[in-house]
């Protein structure tokens, strides 16, 4: 279990999540029933163009690509790069390019690379997800399942209105796909958060802590 938390902490200066891809077809439209606005007021629009993150001694950019519409067309985080593409009236069709799936934060994206997330236990009062189950195996090859405690600051989801540029906000609330959607999709759904990721404490089966992930924001830097 310590090399596990080991790689998780050493990932995380690595992996900055900007978006959550899928490398599929979409026929979406939106419902944008997110709670986002409704926890957060009339906040100004902010849409990511670079991402620059430091940790363990190691540092990680990451840059947002944007058509004259304000639509996502590129993002590439160190060598990989996804691109976007869309239907004529703005909806998200394909999503493409080289490099590993972005979860939609960088603590929930470095649970994920670490454990199989199996489900969201418990939000707050906002809509955050604030108890993940995580699926881990053991040094016999059983399957052990731990808990991810998330806490979060008081401010909009940076990655938001990055995402809805991106017609993600849209893939994730079309009521069209309620019957067939992907597990990803509906995963990606219930770890969507209102405010921002700034720690995550990762328990046992007893309830003891085996690891830790902290996260700080400097804004408009």
């Amino acid at each position: 279990m310590k090399s596990k938390i080991t790689r998780l902490n050493l990932k995380l200066a690595k992996n900055v999540a900007v978006f959550v891809c899928f490398g599929m077809f979409v026929t979406a439209c939106s419902s944008n029933d997110d709670g986002f606005n409704d926890a957060n007021g009339n906040v100004a629009k902010k849409y990511i163009s670079k991402i620059t993150t430091q940790g363990n001694g190691e540092t990680s950019i990451s840059t947002i690509s944007y058509n004259n519409e304000g639509k996502v067309v590129s993002a590439s985080n160190d060598n990989d790069t996804k691109y976007f593409s869309y239907f004529d009236d703005g909806r998200l069709k394909k999503v493409s390019g080289g490099g590993e799936n972005f979860m939609t934060s960088e603590i929930i994206n470095e649970i994920h690379a670490a454990y199989e997330i199996g489900n969201v236990l418990a939000y707050d009062g906002k809509g955050n997800p604030t108890i993940l189950e995580l699926y881990d195996v053991d040094y016999y090859g059983n399957q052990v399942i731990h808990t991810a405690h998330l806490t979060y600051d008081t401010k909009p989801f940076t990655f938001y209105h990055t995402l809805d540029a991106a017609g993600i906000i849209a893939v994730l609330y079309d009521v069209r796909l309620q019957f067939y959607t992907p597990a990803e999709v509906i995963m990606a759904k219930k770890l969507l958060p209102v405010y921002n990721p700034t720690a995550a404490v990762i328990k046992d089966s007893s309830n003891q802590e085996i690891g830790t992930i902290n996260v700080n924001y400097i804004y408009d830097n």
